[in-house]
Parts: structure tokens; sequence; C-alpha cells
């Protein structure tokens, strides 16, 4: 179907649908008459494409196998006409396969599972996948969804509002796994750092001591992750609609999932989520502290151990029931006696202005547990947990699933798996608390 056809296609649609909603049923039809004929001649045309294409093959065939001529003196030898080596599909290489959008590819899917309205166009013919013993007929064996609108969903995905995952340090994986080397460090004390790499000074003519690193594997071996999208064909009449509903929904749905291992996976068939990992560094509550509350206290002992190198790229992601906890954050004044509060100063903290707390920002997710749990509020930089994914969002479409719900089946599939670089909790050359890329505050 070429660009012009397309683009008459979609207005025929669109007045269609307009008619349908006005209750105006011959401009309905009417419309529906030309959405046909655009098929019908995109058909024809396709299949007159594919006639030339099979006769130019047959010709290259019959070129390749005719036995060479001999020219006998004084003859003249006229010059055969080129030969067709090769025919490329120019449709098959187009990402959107020749719709306008998913909205438009999924009203074909309708049409072509709808009795008597023609059966698949000429657009979705080259998608058909098999089902049983069917493969030829895409409306019995469902339809593979265009790539490009697979990579809309992939990208939204990695632009969603909360889309922890868009923030990891992301690796393809081509195979069943990937397998990186790591740093075996646990403790930044001499002879400790990099797993066992030490550094003298040296006196004169001293032989050097020898150290030697030690290293782990970390492995990310991607999980799959499904969702199964219900449309009605009423809705499915609707090709705009349509486009950014299953866009939407595939999006949100694989970004909450996602996000909700990052922060809380077992790492059992998911994830390795960051509240679950051994790295992960708990701050204790103050002496007294009433339940279901935030001090500014435990704002400043959170943020302290945090590592360094962490502080640049981090960012506090917490549920919102805790933002009324930081609007009264404030520094207590005691008596003499250090008894009891008799006063107190502002919060140095926070600012409700610019929503950052200890200069860095904040993210409310809903993956944080409610306020006074353990991780309602997380400090945390995602560029120290790994993420591995293989390939990129794979999607079809049947209509059997629900058949006789009147509605069709989106599926969408890909696979993925994270856990954070660190193994467990950095001893600090200097210090005796822990340091952590992620840190998170005790129940409450």
């Amino acid at each position: 179907m070429t660009p012009e056809q397309i683009k008459q296609r979609a207005e025929w649609l669109a007045k269609a649908e307009a008619a349908n909603t006005a209750g105006d049923a011959k401009a309905f039809d009417d419309a529906m008459a030309a959405v046909d004929k655009i098929d019908a001649d995109a058909k024809a045309e396709q299949e007159a494409a594919d006639a030339a294409a099979t006769r130019a093959a047959r010709l290259a065939q019959a070129g390749a196998q005719r036995p060479a001529r001999t020219v006998q003196a004084g003859a003249v030898d006229v010059p055969r006409a080129p030969q067709i080596s090769a025919v490329r599909d120019l449709a098959a290489e187009n990402p959107t396969r020749g719709f306008a959008n998913l909205g438009h590819f999924a009203a074909e899917i309708m049409r072509a599972c709808t009795p008597g309205a023609g059966g698949p166009s000429a657009l979705l013919a080259p998608l058909s996948a098999g089902q049983g013993m069917n493969q030829a007929v895409g409306s019995e064996g469902g339809f593979l969804v265009p790539q490009q609108f697979s990579d809309q969903i992939w990208d939204g995905l990695n632009q969603a509002n909360q889309s922890l995952y868009g923030m990891c340090d992301q690796y393809p994986v081509d195979g069943d796994s990937l397998t990186f080397p790591a740093n075996a460090e646990t403790s930044r004390a001499n002879g400790s750092r990099y797993g066992g790499v030490r550094a003298y000074w040296l006196s004169e003519a001293a032989q050097i001591a020898k150290s030697q690193p030690k290293f782990r594997q970390v492995k990310l071996e991607p999980q799959g992750l499904a969702a199964l999208v219900y449309v009605t064909d009423k809705l499915l009449r609707n090709a705009r609609a349509m486009d950014a509903y299953l866009t939407r929904a595939a999006t949100d749905e694989i970004s909450f999932v996602v996000g909700d291992a990052i922060v809380n996976g077992d790492g059992v068939g998911k994830p390795l989520g960051l509240l679950a990992s051994n790295s992960l560094v708990t701050v204790s509550k103050e002496a007294g502290q009433a339940n279901g509350t935030i001090l500014q206290a435990n704002i400043s002992k959170m943020f302290a151990r945090l590592h360094p190198r962490c502080r640049a790229n981090a960012v506090w992601l917490h549920n919102v029931d805790i933002e009324p906890q930081l609007d009264a954050l404030s520094t207590p004044v005691k008596n003499v006696a250090g008894t009891e509060n008799v006063g107190g100063i502002g919060n140095n903290v926070w600012s409700a202005e610019s929503r950052l707390l200890k200069g860095r920002p904040l993210m409310p997710i809903e993956y944080c547990p409610s306020i006074g749990s353990k991780g309602d509020l997380i400090l945390v930089d995602l560029k120290s947990y790994a993420v591995g994914l293989r390939s990129a969002i794979e999607s079809a479409v049947s209509m059997h699933l629900r058949f006789d719900y009147a509605e069709q089946a989106f599926r969408f599939i890909f696979e993925i798996d994270g856990q954070p670089w660190l193994k467990d909790p950095l001893t600090p050359y200097r210090g005796s608390n822990t340091l952590s890329s992620h840190v998170a505050l005790e129940a409450r």
C-alpha cells in the first residue's frame, strides 16, 4: 500500500467513525466502501507486483541455467538484456509495515476477524502468525505487531514518569545470560581495597611487596515478563483512541511491574530488589521516636551512610504518605539536662519549593511501602543497579482468546533481570559505619 493510499484510507476511516458516531448509516456505508476499494486496489497492486517478481525470478533462473553461446567467426554477438538477479520486498523493510499507527493496525485486525469483511488486507498478510497447524490464515492464528509499534512502547517504558528502569545501569543480553567480573571489595581498609590490592611507600633498595585483587561474578539472567491486554471490538473501531490506549496501557503496566521488582523483588524469577539485597544499609530509628514519623536526624544519618561516590546521582524514592513529615522537619532544642525538648529550629535539609532533600531530588513512587515501614524512604544511586535486557518487547495479537466476549487480546513479552552492583555494604577506611549505594530507614 502506497503512502497516498494509507493517507486516503485513514481519512475514510475517520469519516466512517464520525458517521457511526452521528448515526448516519449511508455516510458510514459510503466511507467503508471507499476503504474496501482502497484495500482491493492495494491487494491487486500487490498481487501484480508479486507476479512480476515471480516472472523476474524465473527469468533470472532460466538465464543462469542457459548454456553459453559459441560465436562463430564473423558473427555479430547481440548483447543480452540485463538479468534480474535479486528482488527485494521494500514493504518488509518498512518498520511500520505500511500502517499509520498502532490504532490503524488494530482496526485492520478487527476487520480481518469479522466474517464477511473481506479477510486480511494486503498489509496484514505478511504479519500472520501460526497457531496449531494453521500458519496461512492470520485471522485464525493471530498477527505479529509491527516492530516500530513495539518500539514505541519500549521508548515509553524508558520515559515514563516513574520509570526506574531508565535510571539504571543497562546492558543488552544476547544469550541466555550475561556474566561480569566484578570487584570483590567489601572493605576500604589497607589490603582489602579491590579485594586485596595494596600499595606501599618504598624505602631505598627495598623489595616491593606483592598483592593480588579478588573478583566475584555478577550474573544477569533475564526473566520473562508478559502483559496481556484485552480490547473490545468497539474500541478497535476508533483507530486514534486505540493507538493511545494500547501504548499507554502496555507501557504503564510493564513499567510498574519492573519498578516494583527493582525496589521489592526477591530475586527468584525476577530481579533482586534494593530492599531484599544484602548490600542494603538500614539506618536505625532514633531513641523514643514515635511510630510513623520521620525526623531530621533520620535524614542526616541516611545521607551519611550513602557512599560518597554515589551522591552525585542519588535520588530519594518515597511513598507519598511521608510528605507531611518532611514539611514538619526541625532540629529539636533540649533543656540543659537533655531530658526533654523545649523548642526547635526550622529544618535546613528540606526545600519544599525545589523538592530537594539534602540537595537531592525526591521521586514519589507507588513501590515504596507506606509510612512507618522499612523502605518508605530510600536514598539510592540507581546507576549502581545493573539491569540486563534480552532483545526488545515482543508483541502479538489474537482474536481467539476472548472471541465470545467480542474482544481482541494483545500480548507483550520481554525479559529482564537486575541486581545491585554491590554484594555487601562497604566498611570505610576510617570509621565504623558501613556505606552503600542504597540506604533505607528502619521500620518505626
